[in-house]
């Protein structure tokens, strides 16, 4: 994947970012189970570059989870040995080598008794943390995964909703981990959450710069966050270990093959993102401003809607001019189905908000959230005449993938 997804390891030397992962090697490991004639993972090599994310996608029993599990010894490895840095793990205390590795899990894993800011700093405090170092790391985390601390710091994972994953994430940065492993993270949420959320982890890994290994069972999930994706088959085997633009070009053995599926060519779709689409200047307007000196700035720009902002610029709703008209002053109505994508966001991605939406475009925000623009689906749907164009050029047939169904220009 393009350094300019995640600020790789790559941008260390033109100084854009810090790197602050640690790189991972998997010697010769094995994982034989009890009772089990075949081992789950057989004679595993594998290294990580320090400031990368790594997606390991493979069928059910193909040992990704086992894998993932091993280089923090939840689960212990038979045979082998696992390096973090340059430090031989495989030997160490299982506890306080967790300690220096944050773990997500699916359900986010958060204590349900304790608030939001007790879940976040309980490995801090395990380490010896004071008080007020615990308060401002948390403080900071919340704000970097998109959530208020004032707003959300004494609720509880009950209370959160969605924003239980975005919790998980923060407490296992909250120790300053190198290495964070990602069980199914985004796996029990809505799709159009799952898009907010992975959009979220690329802007943190963006400016935090760790080693990311995530365990997903969707090879569009893999192919967006991945740096490389790791594709095993049954005993761990490795079929093929690249950038996901590799794997789509040049599937390394039948298995990858069947398992991308034959829709691999329009598979490329995954990969183009909204930053690299032009996108449409937005007109915006807080919330409180007469109307009629609003619809006057849109009406100069040529547009027939704006995009009411909060005071960081975020959005709170889409209205057109004719519903601004109804009010002296720009409403404070906040609608909740606003399409909003991030420049990491894929057009795939920006596709399925603005089908699950209803609208026929979506805002784009940055890393903070702060509208930056807008991408309309005359623009998507050029870029997907564009791939078809592409695949009957270069293989003389098209076939589609899920999320071009119905949507064929």
């Amino acid at each position: 994947m393009t350094d300019e997804k995640t600020g790789s390891a790559a941008d260390t030397v033109a100084g854009e970012r810090t790197v602050t992962g640690a790189s991972i090697r998997l010697d010769g490991v094995v994982k034989q189970y009890r009772g089990q004639t075949k081992p789950a993972v057989q004679k595993l090599d594998l290294d990580i570059e320090a400031g990368h994310i790594v997606a390991f996608v493979g069928p059910s029993g193909c040992g990704k989870t086992t894998t993932l599990k091993m280089i923090n010894r939840l689960i212990e490895p038979t045979e082998g040995r696992i390096f973090i840095g340059d430090r031989d793990v495989t030997g160490e205390d299982p506890d306080k080598l967790r300690q220096s590795i944050g773990y997500v899990i699916q359900s986010g894993g958060l204590f349900p008794h304790w608030s939001v800011a007790k879940n976040i700093g309980a490995i801090p405090r395990v380490l010896g943390w004071n008080a007020q170092r615990i308060a401002e790391r948390t403080e900071y985390l919340l704000d970097l995964v998109g959530l208020d601390a004032a707003t959300f710091e004494d609720r509880l994972p009950k209370d959160m909703s969605g924003g239980q994953q975005r919790v998980g994430v923060a407490r296992a940065l909250a120790a300053d981990s190198p290495v964070l492993l990602m069980d199914e993270p985004f796996g029990a949420v809505d799709p159009i959450t799952r898009v907010r959320l992975q959009d979220k982890l690329i802007a943190i890994q963006h400016e935090l710069g760790k080693t990311i290994v995530i365990v997903t069972h969707d090879f569009e999930e893999a192919t967006k966050l991945g740096d490389k994706v790791l594709i095993l088959s049954e005993g761990g085997h490795i079929e093929q270990y690249a950038t996901p633009e590799e794997i789509l070009a040049k599937p390394a053995t039948p298995f990858v093959e069947e398992f991308v599926g034959s829709g691999a060519t329009l598979a490329h779709l995954t990969l183009s993102r909204v930053k690299d689409v032009e996108h449409d200047p937005v007109v915006t307007a807080r919330i409180g401003e007469p109307s009629d000196e609003v619809i006057g700035r849109a009406r100069a720009q040529g547009v027939t809607w704006i995009v009411v902002v909060d005071g960081d610029g975020r959005a709170q709703a889409w209205p057109s001019l004719d519903e601004v008209a109804t009010k002296d002053r720009v409403s404070d109505y906040v609608d909740p189905r606003l399409p909003v994508v991030a420049p990491s966001s894929t057009l795939n991605d920006a596709l399925d908000s603005m089908l699950a939406a209803s609208q026929g475009g979506v805002l784009v925000t940055d890393s903070r959230g702060a509208v930056t623009g807008a991408l309309t689906i005359a623009t998507v749907m050029a870029v997907i005449r564009g791939q078809l164009s592409d695949a009957r050029a270069g293989d003389g047939h098209v076939t589609y993938t899920a999320h071009t169904e119905g949507t064929t220009p």
